[in-house]
């Protein structure tokens, strides 16, 4: 699954890449090398406070001193990108675009695999 995020985490200026269920549990992340080390800072952060302010959004940027989120509803989940003040946001946006019906297929294959092996088993 983590293949998928390169060609956003390819986009200059992108740190990293969140999935987040609809409840704020991270499903997915990938950073890029050079943001390793603040990674571990963003675990410590409480995300079902920050999904739950984020219901009802399908799109969002938010910006702070040092950088700044691009959110991005995701089926039943949220994607956030974790970018500097100067990564182009356009090409995230189209990434993300791309990205998402991705998602939603591995998704999907995922929860039928799920149902057919307590079926069979």
């Amino acid at each position: 699954m983590a293949d998928m995020f390169k060609d956003v985490l390819g986009v200059e200026g992108v740190h990293g890449v969140l999935l987040f269920s609809d409840k704020g549990d991270v499903s997915v992340s990938q950073f890029t090398k050079d943001y390793q080390s603040e990674a571990e800072k963003i675990k410590g952060v409480d995300w079902p406070v920050m999904v739950n302010e984020l219901s009802g959004i399908n799109e969002a940027e938010i910006m702070f001193d040092e950088g700044r989120f691009y959110i991005r509803k995701a089926g039943a989940g949220y994607l956030m990108v974790i970018l500097d003040d100067h990564a182009p946001v356009s090409m995230v946006r189209l990434n993300c675009e791309v990205l998402l019906p991705t998602l939603e297929k591995q998704k999907a294959g995922k929860g039928i695999g799920q149902l057919l092996r307590k079926k069979i088993f």
